[in-house]
């Protein structure tokens, strides 16, 4: 008993240490918000998002050769720019948003969280704007209100009752939002205090659309729910972007952005890291932004655009973070303080000089994060033991500035746009360098902890089950030596891990490992005897059994990556009963084994997600598990042979 509760105990701390090493917030706090100096091109800002929406489903043409969304399509033709926004894993609802509003990618520490919200507060657009009003579902509007100083940005939900995946028309949440931005706006007219904020600069509007992904999910992206839905987003977008522009009077002033927060599989489901969940489509029109560019040729990887009939117009990608500082400049408010987006200056329709400062603008606020970081390790680490990151030090940092204000000083705007950018891109590496800072030292813990804890766990089975435990033991004064020494060491750790300020996780995962490597060298003498007996076996047959056990866990490493190589490993054991000789004493068992090997052999080479649940093949699989498991139970009850003993029974019993 002591025995189980100290390996549960250590895969315990083991399953912990994931959270610390690769599960740790990102983000960092103490940023001095960062504006340009230069007068925006646009008042107010208008975001729709159309959730879950692919970017083939919107720029394809239909089997009549029309576009599926017209009014879009139209303005990427004559009016706007557009181009396709590359998300990030996991392809889900509020991380998308995040990287759209906040500029920065999924925060890992949400796992404990569920990925349903950020377990850190953090700065967006809205938060950052005048005013913002946001329409659409419960789940994404009231996290950026949380998060938001003052009280300034509103939210207008439906139910939550209302996000039926089961809906005939899920296209009534979007006709929804529609509907409710048209009231909103006729009312203001009757509310001379909403009426005046509606017309302060610096206002976002912020439309979530939920009816495409609801579609998606119950119907799947290449029915017909999904499409014309797709064709009521397109009619409510045109219809919202005319009553703006007739409501201020058409001044443009009005910036426009259309885009998604994901896409969708073919069976309707996201998550995942396939180009159907991460392409997202991006289109970008009104005061600010550039009017098409026509090509006569541009190159990319794969074959969208003629698929698209868009061979002619200038194709502007994106990252999905790069958005909000997209969004920030064109309105004139700061950078989100968090944001790691880099501005696409290609989008903007303005003078150099404004393009010059805005991108300084963006590299100050990501080197601002990246002082605070290295600021943050530097007090929590020995100065002898603290590695800098050497490409952007003090020195260089202010070097680089200066450079780049003397150039924008000079009016050589394109050689201090391309200073930024070499700045922002060694500025996200130290990011990354001073996040993962302690990733290296931790690791290093934790694999020597579990090779020890391995060790101790096989010390264990051959004392248990060998003779080769019977030899002296060691003597009580080499044991004292043996128990202080490590002692030494764990004090020596625990007193560094003390004086840098550690959390008290460290501790744990730093002493784990003098615990059970003591507790391996206190049986010195079985290893003896284990290494002795080894030693004296063919090295043929040695060898053979090393190889076999290293092939075996290297397809279980590339089973993560190639699930195929699964099926490899399961027609090796179908073939392990004919290699041992082992066919002969049991010919009818051996059969049966190799049979449900070849069978099971077939899972990995199916689909990861399947288009159709199939519960009763679940279930008859289960059904059939416990027959087999108790047929056999059966046969060990019936069995006279005397190895079975009732330890055995019981322990097969619980496994059924």
């Amino acid at each position: 008993p002591v025995f189980i509760l100290a390996g549960l105990l250590v895969h315990c701390v083991f399953l912990a240490s994931i959270f610390d090493i690769y599960f740790t917030s990102p983000l960092v706090h103490g940023m001095t918000p960062q504006q340009a100096p230069l007068p925006p091109p646009a008042r107010r800002l208008v975001l729709f998002v159309a959730d879950g929406l692919r970017a083939d489903a919107l720029f394809e043409l239909d089997s009549s050769g029309a576009p599926r969304a017209p009014f879009l399509r139209s303005i990427l033709e004559n009016n706007g720019s557009w181009g396709i926004s590359h998300t990030r894993v996991p392809t889900e609802s509020r991380p998308g948003h995040v990287a759209l509003i906040a500029g920065f990618y999924e925060d890992v520490s949400a796992v404990a969280k569920g990925w349903k919200e950020n377990p850190v507060q953090f700065d967006s657009v809205f938060n950052e704007s005048k005013y913002t009003w946001s329409w659409g579902s419960p789940d994404i509007l009231p996290m950026f209100a949380k998060g938001a100083s003052g009280d300034h940005v509103y939210t207008f939900c439906y139910t939550a009752e209302s996000e039926d995946f089961g809906a005939q028309d899920a296209a009534k949440l979007d006709s929804w939002v529609f509907d409710h931005v048209k009231g909103f706006f006729t009312s203001s007219r009757n509310n001379q205090t909403l009426y005046s904020a509606l017309n302060e600069e610096k206002v976002v509007l912020f439309l979530h659309l939920l009816g495409i992904d609801t579609n998606g999910h119950a119907h799947r992206p290449n029915s017909r729910e999904y499409k014309e839905n797709i064709k009521k987003v397109d009619e409510g977008v045109k219809e919202i972007a005319s009553m703006l522009e007739n409501f201020y009077g058409n001044d443009g002033k009005t910036a426009f952005i259309l885009t998604s927060d994901h896409g969708m599989t073919d069976w309707g489901s996201h998550g995942a890291g396939h180009p159907s969940e991460t392409l997202t489509p991006l289109i970008a029109w009104g005061a600010g932004v550039n009017y098409p560019q026509r090509v006569a040729s541009q190159f990319f990887e794969d074959s969208f655009l003629k698929e698209w009939k868009l061979e002619n117009l200038k194709r502007l990608d994106v990252n999905q973070a790069d958005i909000a500082p997209l969004m920030a400049s064109l309105i004139g408010v700061p950078f989100p303080l968090n944001s790691v987006g880099t501005l696409p200056l290609e989008y903007l329709n303005s003078s150099a000089h404004f393009k010059a400062e805005s991108m300084f603008t963006n590299t100050v606020q990501i080197l601002e994060q990246f002082k605070v970081k290295m600021t943050q390790k530097k007090e929590t680490t020995l100065s002898f033991l603290f590695t800098p990151f050497k490409p952007l030090s003090d020195s260089e940092q202010i070097n680089f500035l200066k450079k780049t204000r003397l150039y924008i000083q000079r009016e050589k705007y394109d050689e201090a746009v391309s200073l930024c950018k070499t700045l922002i891109n060694l500025a996200l590496e130290g990011l990354s360098y001073y996040h993962t800072y302690d990733r290296l030292f931790l690791g290093l813990s934790i694999a020597m902890g579990f090779m020890g804890w391995t060790a101790y766990v096989i010390l264990v089975i051959v004392k248990t089950h060998t003779n080769l435990a019977k030899a002296a033991q060691s003597h009580g004064k080499e044991s004292t030596i043996l128990l202080y020494s490590f002692a030494f060491v764990g004090t020596i750790i625990a007193f560094f891990l003390l004086i840098q300020t550690c959390p008290w996780t460290y501790y744990i995962y730093c002493l784990l490992p003098v615990l059970v490597w003591y507790a391996v060298v206190k049986e010195l003498h079985v290893i003896q005897n284990v290494a002795a007996n080894l030693s004296s076996l063919p090295v043929g047959q040695s060898v053979g059994f090393l190889s076999v056990c290293a092939l075996g866990i290297e397809i279980l490493v590339f089973s993560f990556f190639y699930r195929s190589t699964l099926a490899i490993g399961l027609l090796v054991l179908a073939g392990w009963p004919v290699i041992t000789q082992l066919y002969v004493q049991a010919k009818t068992t051996t059969l049966i084994w190799i049979l449900l090997c070849v069978l099971l052999a077939i899972f990995p080479l199916m689909p990861v997600v399947g288009r159709e649940p199939n519960i009763p093949l679940v279930t008859a699989a289960g059904l059939l598990t416990l027959l087999i498991s108790c047929s056999s139970l059966a046969s060990l009850c019936k069995s006279k042979n005397k190895c079975v003993n009732n330890e055995d029974l019981k322990v097969h019993l619980y496994q059924v």
